[in-house]
């Protein structure tokens, strides 16, 4: 089998891999970031973060909390940043590579992608690819705020707002021009939300718009597991695969994924998450919850985490009613419990 797994050149950074972790509020935190490099993920990129909000703050710490980062322990990392205004992130980028909590950060990412209604209805996220003049702009201001600290600047966005509207390939090429270092693309619509499938032949064609300026392209949609990634790569030549959803409860896709991409037969034959053992499961989540725990305290790490759980235990039998209890845990002691309860339950 063709060997797809190789580095990739971000600027003056290089990622080991070609396989990563993309940014998700509410799932993409430093723990999970951890977790999921550890399993494979050779970049991770932080919960989205308002720069507006830094900019009218003068402050970080309001946003601390999606900001943080443990480059020791998670890899390759990009913090991403939403807004509309260039101005928000001329202030806010410097703001984030002067402190030094943050400063060790290895890219900085824009988003141009969220479809969700809160987000484009200020003109920001997805909604950008029915403005590309002013994502152009932020484009640009933000790669001028991050020359200094030697920081490239990278730009997620979509295939376009609707089907009748399908611009990636000429965004792609307008980032590019404006100092974009990495691009990534998720192959769905505005309006398509995360239904439906996504369309790789957008990928190939936004691939090959930019094929003669050595910048690569991430694809993101429907990668899921091992075969998928290898298909994505091999349809659209595309230089690496972002995983989203099919890694929430699920870092062990990153193990599948790059085994796959290496060229290991086994990895597409029967995948490494049909061989985790809940004994496995368990201490994973228990990691996840003591990182939640002591990032945000107790109270609120727990009922985060419930979600998170929901994930981890998704389509396995015999399990809803331990996750019923386990949505109304309050504290680590209670999760831990039924944890050990769960780890007992007998195999369907």
């Amino acid at each position: 089998m063709q060997n797809f797994y190789h580095p990739i050149q971000i600027g003056s950074v290089t990622v080991p891999g070609n396989i990563a972790l993309a940014p998700m509020a509410g799932t993409s935190t430093c723990i999970f970031r951890t977790i999921s490099h550890e399993f494979g993920s050779c970049l991770g990129v932080t919960e989205l973060v308002s720069a507006r909000g830094i900019r009218f703050k003068e402050s970080l710490e309001r946003s601390m909390r999606y900001l943080l980062i443990d480059p020791a322990r998670e890899g390759t990392t990009a913090i991403q940043l939403f807004g509309f205004d260039p101005e928000d992130f001329t202030y806010a980028i410097p703001c984030i590579l002067e402190d030094p909590r943050l400063k060790d950060v290895d890219i900085l990412d824009l988003n141009m992608g969220c479809p969700v209604q809160k987000v484009v209805k200020t003109g920001c996220g997805s909604a950008l690819m029915k403005t590309p003049d002013i994502a152009e702009s932020i484009i640009r201001a933000s790669v001028k705020a991050a020359a200094p600290y030697g920081k490239p600047v990278t730009v997620k966005f979509r295939s376009g707002w609707d089907e009748g509207s399908i611009n990636a390939p000429d965004f792609a090429k307008m980032c590019v021009e404006a100092g974009a270092s990495a691009l990534a693309i998720h192959a769905r619509t505005q309006t398509q939300l995360y239904r439906g499938k996504a369309d790789w032949e957008v990928i190939a064609r936004t691939k090959e718009a930019i094929a003669d300026t050595g910048i690569p392209l991430w694809g993101n949609g429907d990668v899921k597991d091992g075969n998928s990634a290898r298909a994505m790569i091999s349809e659209t030549g595309v230089d690496g695969v972002m995983v989203g959803r099919a890694a929430q409860g699920d870092p062990w896709v990153f193990s599948e994924i790059r085994d796959a991409l290496s060229g290991e037969e086994a990895a597409c034959i029967d995948g490494s998450r049909a061989r985790v053992l809940r004994a496995e499961r368990a201490a994973v989540i228990r990691r996840h919850l003591h990182g939640l725990c002591e990032q945000l305290g107790e109270s609120t790490g727990v009922k985060e985490m419930r979600a998170q759980i929901a994930f981890y235990l998704k389509g396995e039998r015999g399990t809803s009613e331990i996750k019923n209890r386990l949505m109304r845990a309050a504290t680590t002691e209670e999760v831990e419990e039924l944890l050990n309860e769960y780890q007992g339950l007998s195999v369907e």
